[in-house]
């Protein structure tokens, strides 16, 4: 019987004792944790949603300036011109003080059957540009924005080096006479290092980033990494265009990527490897009239460093308290079945 009550009162000190913290550990851990990942999705579409608007606006003010430049009497003169026009060299040193101004890589015009007139690129002057889509796509009146692709002609590149596949981008719009009639195209290359800037230009912890991603789940903006890419082979010149974002030792394209391609917003609060290898949160947006998703990510074990915090510290606490509190109520417990027994014998 004195067994059996010491058994009964060793549990009872036990459960009172660690109660607390077992609740702790079931209750409020928990809480605690959907509160974090709550928090951690905000920020996460907080910075995606100010991305989308910074490009969205950045791209817009690109496409109107394709439209005034295209709507000035220059330019519609420049459909026609040639090089021996008196004033063809004025109206090349006008394209060229744009082009510094407003940072784009180049900026030609061609008449209405495809043929660059003239460009600040002196080399595609002549050029057939009639079955590229830019040029398609301005002639049915569209202001237009290609996709990012490796340049087919040497572009100077960021290392200021003329090398060819730079990733660019155009963008393009008609050129119209008094009478209204499509009269040619003017065609802006974008410098697609501006992009990255825009994109990378964000404060998401030690680990976080933003990037942009084509239809196929290729890189087209630089990853807030890629030194460190390179420095592991991973990349040889730069992540644009280079850097497709599948599961390292896989073929499969990270989660994130392979869901925002298919044109689904979302986000993992539970974690996926990222094109590192490193287990990442993140929340993506699909910009279909660009045709790419912005990508917003942050290492899992960064983003709930305060749970994992908590959680170390609760488990150590049990640990710790478990084996003293084990003995304190055994020493308690024998100590009061001991009084039972002596006055029970007492009694006798």
């Amino acid at each position: 019987m004195f067994n059996s009550i010491r058994n009964r009162l060793i549990f009872l000190l036990i459960a009172f004792t660690l109660l607390p913290l077992v609740i702790l550990r079931i209750v409020a851990y928990p809480k605690m944790q959907a509160d974090v990942e709550t928090e951690l999705i905000r920020n996460l579409q907080g910075v995606e949603q100010k991305q989308v608007d910074l490009l969205s606006t950045w791209m817009k003010e690109r496409q109107k300036d394709a439209r005034v430049i295209g709507a000035n009497p220059l330019i519609i003169r420049s459909v026609e011109i040639t090089r021996n026009d008196a004033d063809y060299a004025s109206i090349v040193e006008y394209l060229n003080r744009l082009n510094t101004e407003y940072a784009y890589k180049e900026i030609s015009v061609c008449n209405s059957g495809g043929l660059v007139t003239i460009s600040t690129a002196e080399s595609i002057v002549g050029s057939d540009i009639s079955q590229k889509s830019y040029f398609l796509e301005a002639t049915r009146g569209k202001t237009f924005v290609s996709e990012v692709f490796p340049s087919e002609i040497p572009l100077i590149n960021e290392f200021g080096e003329k090398e060819v596949g730079v990733p660019t981008m155009f963008v393009s719009a008609p050129v119209k006479g008094v009478s209204g009639i499509i009269s040619g195209v003017v065609i802006l290359r974008i410098d697609v290092r501006n992009l990255s800037e825009l994109v990378g230009n964000v404060e998401l912890g030690r680990t976080g980033e933003a990037y942009l991603v084509n239809s196929e789940g290729y890189m087209i903006t630089e990853s807030r990494f890629s030194e460190t890419l390179k420095e592991m082979g991973v990349v040889k010149r730069r992540c644009s265009l280079e850097l497709r974002l599948v599961t390292p030792g896989t073929d499969e394209l990270t989660d994130g990527v392979a869901r925002c391609i298919t044109g689904a917003d979302g986000y993992n609060a539970t974690g996926y490897k990222d094109y590192s290898g490193v287990m990442v949160l993140g929340a993506w947006r699909w910009m279909p009239e660009y045709n790419w998703g912005v990508i917003t990510e942050i290492d899992r074990d960064e983003g709930y460093g305060v749970v994992y915090n908590l959680q170390y510290i609760v488990n150590a606490i049990l640990l710790f308290l478990a084996f003293p509190i084990i003995i304190a109520a055994v020493l308690i417990a024998r100590q009061i079945t001991t009084a039972s027994a002596l006055d029970k014998e007492k009694k006798n």
